[in-house]
Protein backbone atom coordinates (compact mmCIF):
# COMPACT_ATOMS: atom_id res chain seq x y z
CA UNK A 1 0.00 0.00 0.00
CA UNK A 2 1.31 3.80 -1.13
CA UNK A 3 1.66 6.47 1.53
CA UNK A 4 -1.47 7.88 1.12
CA UNK A 5 -3.45 4.22 1.62
CA UNK A 6 -1.67 3.37 4.78
CA UNK A 7 -2.88 6.71 6.16
CA UNK A 8 -6.20 6.34 4.93
CA UNK A 9 -6.35 2.32 6.36
CA UNK A 10 -5.52 3.97 9.64
CA UNK A 11 -7.99 6.72 9.91
CA UNK A 12 -10.75 3.70 8.91
CA UNK A 13 -9.61 1.76 11.58
CA UNK A 14 -10.23 4.58 14.12
CA UNK A 15 -13.67 5.24 12.69
CA UNK A 16 -14.70 1.19 12.84
CA UNK A 17 -13.67 1.35 16.57
CA UNK A 18 -16.01 4.71 17.03
CA UNK A 19 -18.53 3.39 15.09
CA UNK A 20 -18.49 -0.25 16.65
CA UNK A 21 -19.30 1.25 20.28
CA UNK A 22 -21.55 4.44 19.21
CA UNK A 23 -23.82 2.22 16.73
CA UNK A 24 -25.05 0.03 20.16
CA UNK A 25 -24.95 2.41 22.63
CA UNK A 26 -27.10 4.75 20.53
CA UNK A 27 -29.69 2.21 20.57
CA UNK A 28 -28.89 1.90 24.16
CA UNK A 29 -29.53 5.36 24.83
CA UNK A 30 -32.73 5.51 23.32
CA UNK A 31 -33.72 2.41 25.14
CA UNK A 32 -32.89 3.91 28.46
CA UNK A 33 -34.78 7.30 27.22
CA UNK A 34 -37.84 4.96 26.96
CA UNK A 35 -38.03 5.75 23.10
CA UNK A 36 -40.78 3.36 21.77
CA UNK A 37 -39.61 1.14 18.65
CA UNK A 38 -41.75 2.27 16.31
CA UNK A 39 -40.37 5.83 17.14
CA UNK A 40 -37.03 4.52 16.32
CA UNK A 41 -38.15 3.40 13.31
CA UNK A 42 -39.02 7.07 12.16
CA UNK A 43 -36.14 8.61 13.32
CA UNK A 44 -34.09 6.43 11.29
CA UNK A 45 -35.84 6.91 8.57
CA UNK A 46 -35.87 10.64 8.58
CA UNK A 47 -32.25 10.40 8.59
CA UNK A 48 -32.03 8.56 5.46
CA UNK A 49 -34.69 10.78 3.56
CA UNK A 50 -32.79 13.51 4.13
CA UNK A 51 -29.39 11.59 3.19
CA UNK A 52 -30.53 10.90 0.01
CA UNK A 53 -31.66 14.32 -0.67
CA UNK A 54 -28.06 15.56 0.07
CA UNK A 55 -25.94 12.74 -1.18
CA UNK A 56 -26.31 13.28 -5.15
CA UNK A 57 -25.11 16.87 -4.47
CA UNK A 58 -22.11 16.24 -2.32
CA UNK A 59 -21.10 13.66 -4.76
CA UNK A 60 -21.22 15.95 -7.53
CA UNK A 61 -19.39 18.80 -5.29
CA UNK A 62 -17.15 16.77 -4.63
CA UNK A 63 -16.15 16.08 -8.36
CA UNK A 64 -15.60 20.16 -8.31
CA UNK A 65 -14.00 20.55 -4.55
CA UNK A 66 -11.91 17.60 -4.42
CA UNK A 67 -12.43 14.44 -2.48
CA UNK A 68 -10.31 15.33 0.10
CA UNK A 69 -12.61 18.59 1.89
CA UNK A 70 -15.82 16.35 1.71
CA UNK A 71 -14.18 13.44 3.31
CA UNK A 72 -12.62 15.74 5.69
CA UNK A 73 -15.88 17.30 6.87
CA UNK A 74 -17.80 13.91 7.16
CA UNK A 75 -15.25 12.92 9.93
CA UNK A 76 -15.82 16.05 11.67
CA UNK A 77 -19.46 15.84 11.54
CA UNK A 78 -19.63 12.87 12.66
CA UNK A 79 -17.01 13.90 15.74
CA UNK A 80 -19.34 16.94 16.70
CA UNK A 81 -22.67 14.97 16.47
CA UNK A 82 -21.01 11.70 18.27
CA UNK A 83 -19.94 14.34 20.82
CA UNK A 84 -23.49 16.08 22.12
CA UNK A 85 -25.40 12.35 22.10
CA UNK A 86 -25.32 12.30 25.95
CA UNK A 87 -26.50 16.20 26.42
CA UNK A 88 -29.82 15.58 24.24
CA UNK A 89 -32.99 13.79 25.70
CA UNK A 90 -35.40 14.87 23.36
CA UNK A 91 -36.59 12.86 20.31
CA UNK A 92 -36.56 16.10 17.61
CA UNK A 93 -32.65 16.67 19.00
CA UNK A 94 -31.84 13.17 18.92
CA UNK A 95 -33.55 12.99 15.54
CA UNK A 96 -31.52 15.58 13.89
CA UNK A 97 -28.00 14.36 15.70
CA UNK A 98 -28.75 11.22 13.89
CA UNK A 99 -29.51 13.11 10.40
CA UNK A 100 -26.42 14.90 10.89
CA UNK A 101 -24.27 11.58 11.88
CA UNK A 102 -25.94 9.33 9.13
CA UNK A 103 -25.59 12.36 6.64
CA UNK A 104 -21.68 12.24 7.43
CA UNK A 105 -21.18 8.79 7.90
CA UNK A 106 -23.18 8.08 3.88
CA UNK A 107 -20.99 10.76 2.42
CA UNK A 108 -17.60 9.17 4.48
CA UNK A 109 -18.79 5.66 3.00
CA UNK A 110 -19.36 6.64 -0.73
CA UNK A 111 -16.48 9.21 -0.75
CA UNK A 112 -14.31 6.63 1.13
CA UNK A 113 -14.88 4.02 -1.97
CA UNK A 114 -14.01 6.77 -4.83
CA UNK A 115 -11.09 7.90 -2.34
CA UNK A 116 -9.04 4.50 -2.96
CA UNK A 117 -10.18 3.72 -6.07
CA UNK A 118 -8.61 7.16 -7.96
CA UNK A 119 -5.61 6.43 -5.09
CA UNK A 120 -4.99 2.89 -6.62
CA UNK A 121 -6.57 1.66 -8.80
CA UNK A 122 -4.84 -0.96 -9.74
CA UNK A 123 -5.48 -3.91 -7.21
CA UNK A 124 -8.70 -1.86 -6.07
CA UNK A 125 -11.20 -5.03 -4.89
CA UNK A 126 -8.16 -6.37 -2.89
CA UNK A 127 -7.63 -2.86 -1.45
CA UNK A 128 -10.92 -2.42 -0.47
CA UNK A 129 -11.88 -5.58 0.79
CA UNK A 130 -8.62 -5.43 3.21
CA UNK A 131 -9.07 -1.86 4.01
CA UNK A 132 -12.85 -2.40 5.04
CA UNK A 133 -11.81 -5.76 6.95
CA UNK A 134 -9.28 -3.79 9.06
CA UNK A 135 -12.43 -1.01 9.73
CA UNK A 136 -14.80 -3.90 10.39
CA UNK A 137 -12.45 -5.68 12.72
CA UNK A 138 -12.00 -2.52 15.01
CA UNK A 139 -15.94 -2.06 14.81
CA UNK A 140 -16.01 -5.54 15.98
CA UNK A 141 -13.68 -4.67 19.27
CA UNK A 142 -16.14 -1.57 19.79
CA UNK A 143 -19.24 -3.64 20.00
CA UNK A 144 -17.31 -5.66 22.15
CA UNK A 145 -15.93 -2.87 24.58
CA UNK A 146 -19.02 -1.10 24.59
CA UNK A 147 -21.01 -2.68 27.71
CA UNK A 148 -17.48 -2.88 29.41
CA UNK A 149 -16.31 1.36 28.69
CA UNK A 150 -20.31 2.06 29.46
CA UNK A 151 -19.64 0.67 32.66
CA UNK A 152 -16.84 3.00 33.65
CA UNK A 153 -17.42 5.87 31.73
CA UNK A 154 -21.88 5.78 31.40
CA UNK A 155 -23.15 7.54 28.41
CA UNK A 156 -21.94 10.77 28.77
CA UNK A 157 -17.97 9.72 29.37
CA UNK A 158 -18.63 7.40 25.99
CA UNK A 159 -19.89 9.59 23.75
CA UNK A 160 -17.75 12.47 24.43
CA UNK A 161 -14.43 9.65 24.17
CA UNK A 162 -15.39 8.84 20.84
CA UNK A 163 -16.33 12.44 19.12
CA UNK A 164 -12.38 12.71 20.57
CA UNK A 165 -11.14 10.02 18.80
CA UNK A 166 -12.93 10.57 15.60
CA UNK A 167 -11.51 14.26 15.89
CA UNK A 168 -8.40 12.63 15.78
CA UNK A 169 -8.49 10.62 12.93
CA UNK A 170 -9.90 14.16 10.97
CA UNK A 171 -6.68 15.46 11.94
CA UNK A 172 -4.58 12.30 10.45
CA UNK A 173 -6.77 12.62 7.58
CA UNK A 174 -5.04 16.06 6.86
CA UNK A 175 -1.83 14.36 6.20
CA UNK A 176 -3.42 12.32 3.24
CA UNK A 177 -2.85 13.77 -0.42
CA UNK A 178 -5.64 14.98 -3.37
CA UNK A 179 -5.90 11.98 -5.25
CA UNK A 180 -5.13 12.90 -8.87
CA UNK A 181 -8.77 12.96 -11.27
CA UNK A 182 -10.25 15.36 -14.51
CA UNK A 183 -11.51 18.37 -13.34
CA UNK A 184 -15.02 18.14 -13.75
CA UNK A 185 -17.54 21.54 -13.51
CA UNK A 186 -19.95 22.81 -11.46
CA UNK A 187 -23.09 21.63 -12.02
CA UNK A 188 -26.99 23.16 -11.47
CA UNK A 189 -28.82 21.12 -8.91
CA UNK A 190 -30.39 20.02 -12.02
CA UNK A 191 -28.08 19.07 -14.01
CA UNK A 192 -26.77 16.61 -10.12
CA UNK A 193 -30.09 15.12 -10.33
CA UNK A 194 -30.04 14.15 -14.59
CA UNK A 195 -30.22 10.58 -14.77
CA UNK A 196 -27.41 10.76 -16.76
CA UNK A 197 -25.48 7.24 -15.53
CA UNK A 198 -24.60 3.82 -17.41
CA UNK A 199 -27.21 1.13 -18.05
CA UNK A 200 -25.43 -0.81 -15.84
CA UNK A 201 -25.31 1.57 -13.19
CA UNK A 202 -28.68 1.74 -13.79
CA UNK A 203 -29.71 -1.67 -12.52
CA UNK A 204 -27.48 -1.34 -9.42
CA UNK A 205 -29.44 1.65 -8.95
CA UNK A 206 -32.47 -0.85 -8.72
CA UNK A 207 -31.01 -3.03 -7.35
CA UNK A 208 -29.93 -0.56 -4.14
CA UNK A 209 -33.38 0.53 -4.13
CA UNK A 210 -35.00 -2.72 -3.39
CA UNK A 211 -32.21 -3.90 -1.48
CA UNK A 212 -32.07 -0.78 0.87
CA UNK A 213 -35.69 -1.48 1.98
CA UNK A 214 -35.00 -5.24 2.54
CA UNK A 215 -31.56 -4.49 4.37
CA UNK A 216 -32.99 -1.71 6.69
CA UNK A 217 -36.04 -3.69 7.56
CA UNK A 218 -33.82 -6.33 9.29
CA UNK A 219 -30.36 -4.72 9.89
CA UNK A 220 -31.31 -1.22 11.00
CA UNK A 221 -28.85 -1.56 13.97
CA UNK A 222 -32.10 -0.83 16.64
CA UNK A 223 -33.60 -3.92 14.91
CA UNK A 224 -31.13 -6.64 15.36
CA UNK A 225 -29.90 -5.32 18.29
CA UNK A 226 -33.15 -5.92 19.79
CA UNK A 227 -33.70 -8.84 18.36
CA UNK A 228 -31.54 -10.62 20.43
CA UNK A 229 -32.40 -8.54 23.60
CA UNK A 230 -35.96 -9.23 23.71
CA UNK A 231 -36.41 -12.60 21.51
CA UNK A 232 -33.48 -14.26 23.62
CA UNK A 233 -33.51 -12.47 27.16
CA UNK A 234 -29.32 -11.64 26.72
CA UNK A 235 -27.72 -9.59 29.34
CA UNK A 236 -25.85 -6.27 27.55
CA UNK A 237 -22.80 -8.59 28.07
CA UNK A 238 -23.72 -11.04 25.99
CA UNK A 239 -25.25 -8.67 23.83
CA UNK A 240 -22.12 -6.70 22.96
CA UNK A 241 -20.01 -10.21 22.33
CA UNK A 242 -22.70 -11.15 19.91
CA UNK A 243 -22.66 -7.57 17.83
CA UNK A 244 -18.78 -7.69 18.40
CA UNK A 245 -18.50 -11.05 16.95
CA UNK A 246 -20.76 -9.85 14.57
CA UNK A 247 -18.70 -7.45 12.92
CA UNK A 248 -15.56 -9.98 13.22
CA UNK A 249 -17.54 -12.09 10.96
CA UNK A 250 -17.56 -8.91 8.56
CA UNK A 251 -13.98 -8.27 8.97
CA UNK A 252 -12.22 -11.04 9.23
CA UNK A 253 -13.83 -12.89 6.60
CA UNK A 254 -13.60 -10.06 4.13
CA UNK A 255 -9.44 -9.66 4.78
CA UNK A 256 -9.58 -13.35 3.64
CA UNK A 257 -11.65 -12.42 0.59
CA UNK A 258 -9.12 -10.28 -0.76
CA UNK A 259 -7.32 -12.81 -1.57
CA UNK A 260 -10.17 -13.63 -3.89
CA UNK A 261 -10.87 -10.73 -5.79
CA UNK A 262 -6.68 -10.60 -6.82
CA UNK A 263 -7.20 -13.28 -9.32
CA UNK A 264 -7.38 -12.19 -12.54
CA UNK A 265 -10.27 -11.58 -13.72
CA UNK A 266 -12.81 -12.29 -11.13
CA UNK A 267 -16.76 -12.08 -12.13
CA UNK A 268 -17.31 -9.01 -9.89
CA UNK A 269 -21.28 -9.45 -11.01
CA UNK A 270 -21.21 -13.85 -10.18
CA UNK A 271 -19.63 -12.75 -6.56
CA UNK A 272 -22.34 -10.18 -5.69
CA UNK A 273 -25.08 -12.73 -6.92
CA UNK A 274 -23.99 -15.18 -4.61
CA UNK A 275 -23.13 -13.16 -1.70
CA UNK A 276 -26.02 -10.93 -1.78
CA UNK A 277 -28.27 -14.98 -1.88
CA UNK A 278 -26.75 -16.28 1.12
CA UNK A 279 -27.23 -13.02 3.23
CA UNK A 280 -30.93 -13.39 2.47
CA UNK A 281 -31.54 -16.51 2.80
CA UNK A 282 -29.09 -16.41 6.39
CA UNK A 283 -31.82 -13.37 7.52
CA UNK A 284 -34.66 -15.88 6.56
CA UNK A 285 -33.75 -18.68 8.15
CA UNK A 286 -32.32 -17.61 11.39
CA UNK A 287 -35.79 -15.70 12.06
CA UNK A 288 -36.81 -19.84 12.56
CA UNK A 289 -34.42 -20.78 15.34
CA UNK A 290 -35.36 -20.61 18.62
CA UNK A 291 -32.23 -21.29 20.33
CA UNK A 292 -29.94 -18.53 20.64
CA UNK A 293 -26.45 -20.29 19.63
CA UNK A 294 -28.01 -21.98 16.78
CA UNK A 295 -29.73 -18.77 15.59
CA UNK A 296 -26.79 -16.21 16.06
CA UNK A 297 -24.52 -18.51 13.79
CA UNK A 298 -26.97 -18.75 11.18
CA UNK A 299 -27.27 -15.13 11.21
CA UNK A 300 -23.46 -14.41 11.39
CA UNK A 301 -23.46 -16.62 7.54
CA UNK A 302 -24.93 -12.81 6.60
CA UNK A 303 -21.63 -11.36 6.41
CA UNK A 304 -19.03 -14.21 7.02
CA UNK A 305 -20.51 -16.04 3.38
CA UNK A 306 -22.69 -13.27 2.22
CA UNK A 307 -21.71 -9.48 2.81
CA UNK A 308 -17.65 -10.09 2.65
CA UNK A 309 -18.42 -11.13 -0.92
CA UNK A 310 -21.10 -8.71 -2.02
CA UNK A 311 -19.30 -5.31 -0.61
CA UNK A 312 -15.82 -5.57 -2.41
CA UNK A 313 -17.87 -6.55 -5.83
CA UNK A 314 -20.78 -4.06 -5.73
CA UNK A 315 -17.84 -1.30 -5.04
CA UNK A 316 -15.70 -2.31 -7.90
CA UNK A 317 -18.48 -3.07 -10.41
CA UNK A 318 -19.84 0.73 -9.14
CA UNK A 319 -16.53 2.23 -9.78
CA UNK A 320 -15.85 0.12 -13.23
CA UNK A 321 -19.59 1.74 -14.20
CA UNK A 322 -18.62 5.54 -13.25
CA UNK A 323 -17.31 8.20 -15.58
CA UNK A 324 -14.01 9.71 -14.61
CA UNK A 325 -15.05 13.14 -14.81
CA UNK A 326 -18.08 12.31 -13.00
CA UNK A 327 -17.35 9.39 -11.12
CA UNK A 328 -18.14 11.49 -7.49
CA UNK A 329 -21.87 12.16 -9.15
CA UNK A 330 -22.10 8.49 -10.49
CA UNK A 331 -20.94 6.60 -7.28
CA UNK A 332 -23.18 8.84 -4.97
CA UNK A 333 -26.23 8.36 -7.29
CA UNK A 334 -26.04 4.85 -7.48
CA UNK A 335 -25.95 4.88 -3.13
CA UNK A 336 -28.68 7.41 -2.51
CA UNK A 337 -30.84 5.04 -4.50
CA UNK A 338 -29.91 2.56 -1.25
CA UNK A 339 -30.63 5.68 0.97
CA UNK A 340 -34.14 5.73 -0.81
CA UNK A 341 -35.04 1.91 0.09
CA UNK A 342 -33.40 2.96 3.93
CA UNK A 343 -36.11 5.48 4.26
CA UNK A 344 -39.06 2.78 4.16
CA UNK A 345 -37.51 -0.18 5.58
CA UNK A 346 -36.61 1.05 9.34
CA UNK A 347 -40.73 2.30 10.09
CA UNK A 348 -41.40 -1.30 8.09
CA UNK A 349 -38.93 -2.74 10.32
CA UNK A 350 -40.08 -1.28 13.38
CA UNK A 351 -43.68 -2.22 12.73
CA UNK A 352 -43.19 -6.07 12.08
CA UNK A 353 -40.86 -5.98 15.06
CA UNK A 354 -43.85 -5.04 17.48
CA UNK A 355 -45.60 -7.11 15.76
CA UNK A 356 -42.96 -10.06 16.44
CA UNK A 357 -39.16 -9.48 16.72
CA UNK A 358 -38.82 -12.13 14.50
CA UNK A 359 -40.86 -11.07 11.39
CA UNK A 360 -38.50 -7.98 10.21
CA UNK A 361 -35.71 -11.13 9.28
CA UNK A 362 -38.31 -12.84 7.32
CA UNK A 363 -39.51 -10.13 5.32
CA UNK A 364 -36.30 -8.36 5.10
CA UNK A 365 -34.32 -11.75 4.07
CA UNK A 366 -36.59 -12.41 1.48
CA UNK A 367 -36.46 -9.17 -0.31
CA UNK A 368 -32.75 -9.24 -0.12
CA UNK A 369 -32.90 -12.92 -1.36
CA UNK A 370 -35.26 -11.31 -4.29
CA UNK A 371 -32.91 -8.82 -5.86
CA UNK A 372 -30.86 -11.58 -6.84
CA UNK A 373 -32.42 -11.48 -9.66
CA UNK A 374 -32.06 -7.88 -10.77
CA UNK A 375 -28.26 -8.72 -11.52
CA UNK A 376 -29.00 -11.24 -13.83
CA UNK A 377 -28.80 -8.79 -17.16
CA UNK A 378 -25.94 -7.45 -15.59
CA UNK A 379 -24.75 -10.46 -15.49
CA UNK A 380 -24.84 -10.97 -19.19
CA UNK A 381 -22.83 -7.69 -19.89
CA UNK A 382 -19.51 -7.74 -20.84
CA UNK A 383 -18.05 -4.67 -19.37
CA UNK A 384 -16.50 -4.90 -16.01
CA UNK A 385 -18.52 -7.94 -15.04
Amino acid sequence: MNRDIKFITVVSAIYGLCSGMFGVLFTLYLDELNISLSTMGVMFSVSSLLGFLVMVILGAQSDVWGRKVVYSVSILLTAISSFFVPFLRGVGELTISKIVKDLAFRTRTSIHSTLVFEHVRKGYAKIIARIQGIQLTLSAAGLMMASTVLSYLGFQGVFIAIGIMLFIAFLIFQIVREPAKPKAKRKSIREMYRFDISKQLKILCVFNFIHGIGFSICHTVFIYTLFFLKKFAVEPLTLSLILGLHNFTFGVPMILASRLFSKPNPNYTKILMIGNLLAGVSFFTSAFIPILIPATAIWFIHDILGASLRMPAQQTLTQNYSRDEYRGKDVNMASAFSSIGKIFGPVIGGYLAGIDISLPFLVGGSIIAATTMILIPLNRMKKAS
